[in-house]
Formats: C-alpha cells, sequence, structure tokens
C-alpha cells in the first residue's frame, strides 16, 4: 500500500514549475524579535483604500498590512493588538488610520509612519467595525457587545454609547453628509442614527421572504454617495436598496448566487458592486444604479470574498477573500490589475520538517503545503476531498497520514497526493495523534476511545491494538529507536508500550491531571510529559521515575526535546518557551503568534524553531546552538 516514488524528480520540478506570486507569503520584513522569516500574512477582514488612493489597508488576523496600491507591495505592518484585527479605516485627512480587533481595544495609528496615537478602550468584547464622521472629528464603532459607541478622535473621550441591536454590531457607517449613522448586526436589523446626537431614526426591517428564500442574515451595509440610499447584501442572494430619507425598499437586486458577501457604491453613485458567492465560486458584479441592470463581471476568486472598495476618484478597484489573496482591478474593464497572495486564515495544524530539512510541511484542514524553508517558495500543495485533522509525515519524506473528518486515517502520496484505496478504520472514537516509527514501516494512531491501533504502512492492514487505557488517549510518541511507543491519557497515566510484543513495560503515575503530550529525548533515555494544568514532568524512561518537574508560570500545552538534546521547547497559548533542558532553567520567551500556536517543530539540524498557528502562518525562529 506504500507509494514509493522518485521524491528528489518530483521535488525538482515542483520548485522548476512554481510560481513567482507563492514567494508572496514568505515574509521576512515585519517580524517579531527572535523570528528570521514568516511564512503566511494572515487572513484579510476588511479593506480600506487611503484617501489619496495610494495605500490601501488590509486587516488582519496578525496586524494591519498596508500596501503600495499601485506596486502591491508591502510598506508596513501596523502590529499592537493582541487579537485578530477585524475592521481599518482611514481619516477623512489620510492622517490616521483607525483598527478595532478582537483584543476589544481600537487603535489609532500614525497612518505614515505606524507609530501608535492612541488607543480607546470601553468596549467589553471584539470590535467589528469603525467608521470615522466626513469631518474626522468623531469615530463610531461596534461590536460583539451590542453597543455602538462613539468617541473623541482628538482627544480619545468617549462620547456616547447607543444600544439598540440584539445580538452582534457587524458594521457602522456613516452617511456622506455625516447625518446619519447606519448599523446593522446579527439580529437581521439595520438601525439609522442620528450622527451628532446617537438618536434612533427608523429600522429597516428585512423579516420578510423573497422568491421562498428565507432571509438569515445581512453580510454588508453601504452607502450610496447622495446618503439618500442604503444597500445591504444579504444571504438570500439579494442587494437591497432603501430609501433612507423614508426607510422605503427602492429596489431589490436578484443575484445568481446563495450570498451577497460585500457590497459597495461607485465614488460617483452610478455603480453599486456586489460580492456574489455560491459554494466555490464567488463573482464581482457592477450594476447600474439607475437601471437595475448588470454591468462588468469580475471573476477570479474562488472562495467567499470578504471586502469590496473603490479608491476615492473610482479609478481602482479592490477586492479580498478566503481564497488567500487581496486582488486589484480596473472598474472600467473588469481587467485584473495585480494579486497579492499569503492571507491564510485557516488555522495552521501541525508543522513537519521533513527528515533532510530542505522541506517544511504544514497541514490545514483544506490539504498540506510543502515549502522550502529556506527560500520561502511554495513547493506543492497536496489536496484531499475530505478535511483533515491530525497529520504525521514519515522518516522517508514519501508519506503523509492524514486523519479525516469522518475519523478514519488516510495515507497519501507526499509527491502527488495519491491515496490508499481504503482508508485505515479500527477506532471507535475521533483520533488524537498520529506517529510513524523510526523507519515509517509502522503508524501509530491514538484515539478517545481509550486505544491505540498501530497499523502496517505497506499494507494497511491492523497490526494490534493496544489496550488499557481507562479513559481517552491524548497523544502517542515512538521512541527514537522505534522499539517503545509512550502514550498520553486523560485517565492521569502514560503508559510505555513493547511494540513487538504489544504490551505494557511500565505505567508512569504521578500527574494529578489528565495528560497532553509526551516526547522522548533524542536518545531515548528521558521521557518529557505535559500535564492538563501545564505542568512538564521528565522521567528516566529505566526506571519510570520522574526526574524533574518544571511549571511554567501560565502553563503548557504541549513540549519537545530540541535535535541535540539540550533545549525543551513548549508552548504556552501564544507563546513558546525554550528551557535548560538539564537544569530546567528558562532560557528564552518567543512571542510573536496573534492566534493560539498548535504545533512547533526544529529543524533536522536545530538551527530553526517553527511554530504554526490559528492566525494562519507560520514563523520561523532562529535558536542558537
Amino acid at each position: 500500500m506504500k507509494i514509493v516514488l522518485s521524491f528528489f524528480l518530483i521535488f525538482a520540478a515542483s520548485v522548476l514549475c512554481l510560481s513567482n506570486v507563492f514567494a508572496q507569503a514568505y515574509v521576512q520584513a515585519h517580524l517579531p524579535e527572535g523570528a528570521k522569516a514568516r511564512i503566511g500574512k494572515g487572513g484579510v477582514y476588511k479593506l480600506a483604500y487611503a484617501p489619496d488612493g495610494t495605500r490601501l489597508a488590509a486587516a488582519s488576523t496578525i496586524g494591519v498590512w498596508i500596501y503600495d496600491a499601485r506596486t502591491g507591495e508591502a510598506l508596513r505592518l501596523f502590529t499592537g493588538h493582541t487579537d485578530y484585527v477585524r475592521c481599518v479605516t482611514f481619516s477623512p485627512d489620510g492622517r490616521t488610520l483607525a483598527s478595532g480587533s478582537s483584543d476589544t481595544a481600537i487603535r489609532l495609528w500614525n497612518a505614515g509612519t505606524g507609530e501608535p496615537k492612541a488607543t480607546l478602550t470601553g468596549h467589553t468584547s471584539s470590535v467589528y467595525s469603525v467608521a470615522f464622521s466626513p469631518d474626522g472629528e468623531t469615530l463610531a464603532s461596534g461590536g460583539s457587545d451590542e453597543f455602538i459607541k462613539f468617541w473623541d478622535v482628538r482627544t480619545g473621550e468617549l462620547l456616547r454609547t447607543v444600544a439598540g441591536h440584539a445580538g452582534r454590531i457587524d458594521s457602522v457607517v456613516y452617511s456622506p453628509d455625516g447625518e446619519t449613522l447606519a448599523s446593522y448586526g446579527m439580529d437581521r436589523r439595520i438601525h439609522l442614527w442620528a450622527a451628532k446626537t446617537g438618536e434612533f431614526l427608523m429600522t429597516l426591517d428585512l423579516e420578510f421572504e423573497d422568491a421562498g428564500l428565507a432571509l438569515d442574515r445581512i453580510y454588508a451595509i453601504a452607502y450610496a454617495p447622495d446618503s439618500q440610499r442604503l444597500a445591504s447584501g444579504n444571504s438570500d442572494g439579494t442587494i437591497r436598496v432603501w430609501d433612507t430619507r423614508t426607510g422605503d425598499l427602492k429596489s431589490t437586486l436578484v443575484t445568481h448566487a446563495s450570498d451577497v458577501t460585500a457590497v459597495t457604491f461607485s465614488p460617483d453613485g452610478q455603480v453599486l458592486a456586489g460580492a456574489e458567492h455560491l459554494e466555490n465560486d464567488s463573482t464581482i458584479q457592477f450594476w447600474d444604479v439607475a437601471t437595475g441592470e448588470r454591468l462588468e463581471s469580475f471573476t477570479g476568486h474562488t472562495d467567499r470574498i470578504t471586502s469590496l472598495v473603490f479608491s476615492k476618484d473610482g479609478g481602482m478597484f479592490a477586492s479580498s477573500s478566503d481564497d488567500e489573496t487581496i486582488r486589484f482591478w480596473n472598474p472600467a474593464t473588469g481587467t485584473p490589475l495585480r494579486t497579492l497572495t499569503g492571507h491564510n486564515r485557516e488555522r495552521i495544524r501541525d508543522v513537519m520538517y521533513a527528515s533532510h530539512g530542505r522541506i517544511l510541511a504544514c497541514s490545514r484542514v483544506d490539504g498540506i503545503r510543502l515549502w522550502d524553508p529556506h527560500a520561502g517558495r511554495l513547493l506543492k500543495i497536496v489536496d484531499f476531498r475530505e478535511r483533515i485533522f491530525s497529520t504525521a509525515y514519515s522518516p522517508d519524506n514519501v508519506t503523509f497520514a492524514c486523519e479525516t473528518s469522518g475519523g478514519n486515517v488516510w495515507l497519501l502520496d507526499a509527491n502527488t497526493g495519491a491515496n490508499n484505496e481504503t482508508a485505515l478504520t479500527g477506532h471507535t472514537e475521533g483520533i488524537s495523534s498520529l506517529a510513524f516509527n523510526r523507519d515509517g514501516s509502522i503508524l501509530a494512531s491514538s484515539s478517545a476511545d481509550e486505544t491505540i491501533c498501530l497499523w502496517d504502512v505497506d499494507t494497511g492492514e491492523l497490526r494490534t491494538t493496544l489496550k488499557g487505557h481507562t479513559d481517552s488517549v491524548q497523544h502517542a510518541a515512538f521512541s527514537p529507536a522505534g522499539l517503545t511507543l509512550a502514550s498520553a491519557s486523560d485517565d492521569g497515566t502514560i503508559r510505555l508500550w513493547d511494540i513487538k510484543a504489544g504490551e505494557v513495560i511500565k505505567i508512569l503515575d504521578g500527574h494529578a491531571d489528565r495528560i497532553r503530550h509526551v516526547a522522548f529525548s533524542p536518545t531515548g533515555l528521558i521521557l518529557v510529559s505535559t500535564e492538563g494544568d501545564g505542568t512538564i514532568r521528565l522521567w528516566d524512561i529505566k526506571t519510570g521515575e520522574p526526574l524533574k518537574t518544571i511549571t511554567p508560570a501560565s502553563g503548557a500545552f504541549f513540549t519537545m526535546y530540541s535535535p541535540d538534546g539540550n533545549t525543551l521547547a513548549s508552548t504556552d497559548r501564544k507563546v513558546i518557551h525554550l528551557w535548560n533542558a538539564h537544569s530546567g532553567e528558562l532560557l528564552r520567551t518567543l512571542t510573536g503568534h496573534i492566534g493560539y500556536i498548535y504545533s512547533i517543530v526544529y529543524s533536522p539540524d536545530g538551527q530553526t524553531l517553527t511554530s504554526g498557528g490559528s492566525d494562519g502562518t507560520m514563523l520561523l525562529w532562529e535558536i542558537a546552538q
């Protein structure tokens, strides 16, 4: 069953066929201290053009990117938020940029230098929208706490707070004349407010059905330049346009899609743009505002479009999408001008080096990416028809083992993505980890069904099932020699198994909580375990006795040895700690991920530590030996 191909030939061909756009995901500037490179730029939620049209801001999972709108060059990354940046906007004079984040804060930045000007605090949960008044004196914000807040931009003072939505507020938008503020939220209501007083004016009610489709959600709203019309993009595939003076519905534009995820008017008010999404296809459709007729269609995005923006003069148009791209268009012709890649929002689940160190693999639910970690080039994408969770890379660099959404294990050819015809089935509950032995002939899978299955990789047959734990098995790891398997369980024990006999050698008992993770030292003489309460313990494999306990101040989720055995790396949500493996002394702390860290791995030479997180990025850290 094991598929053996010439890896070198396919590897070389992959490099030759590489498109230049892939290199855009490899970022060596704007890095956190201690990192030498970043792969991925974070998923994009919102875009905003600077008033002069020279820059484009992108609110992302790792900060605010500032791009040169003409060349696509990344100029700056504004960092300071401690969670995903959900929204961004420029002040009317272009000097200030405002961003709102899931960290509950709003930050005001010098738009030219990225220097922080102020931090506005008052929201109690994620901030999803910020908007400057046309005179630039007031900033409005809305978020998950269901409140709209108005702020004095000059002083940072909170002017007023208004309530009216029953659910998260997704957007606040000023009318161009500055008289009205529109808001919408998860309650499927659009409210209009007096911008200067916060007085409630009216509700645009969408509680009705159209063409047999119930309206479930509003995705976006936009004012026309004359302030007299407001458009909404909806989850029934329509765009609705209202008269903001009377609240009357003026027109309904019926698209060919299931959702309209973004809308915006052209600066002259003659064109309304909508992002139409249907399954794996997304199209930007221009409409004639006066007649309701379809105009240009913009195709190229392959996933849901998250934002549409015109430059102030109408000469440029930009879009962002969950397909990991930002695209620039000529709005007059529909011609694509340039594409920025690398804006991944999918969680990095596992990071793995090939044994020779020349390939770095990362798994996501939508597939596996193979990278050249030295040049930062994307070599190959290994797709699979099901969602991928746990992943392991065979020592001969030929096979990936993947747990899929169905709870099965598949063996994928690392070069072609071809898979065994039949899934490896044997567990009765979800799989928690996968691991190959030293020569790649055996695959171990641990499960919530309290067992570990050992599989013959060549035949796909189940060799044996290791039973003995009395609760979910969270993790399993082979010793360097491949003769012993360690398993960690929610029952609070570690079991050492003789692989050939399929029997327990020792039970390591001493943790007071469930055990999340285990890893052997390079010599195989010591085992490190990570407990549910964040405690790290080192065990003597020969005697089964604990050698040392490390208690990180903020805990640990998993721990691993460096290749030389002198250092331990542990993760704590968004932080990596490096410890002296012999004394337990804390050596370094690495911070830079905005999302939680889900995987770390040392390069085979021990010079680099790579981490992957929920922010969609990998960071490559310089590790001194």
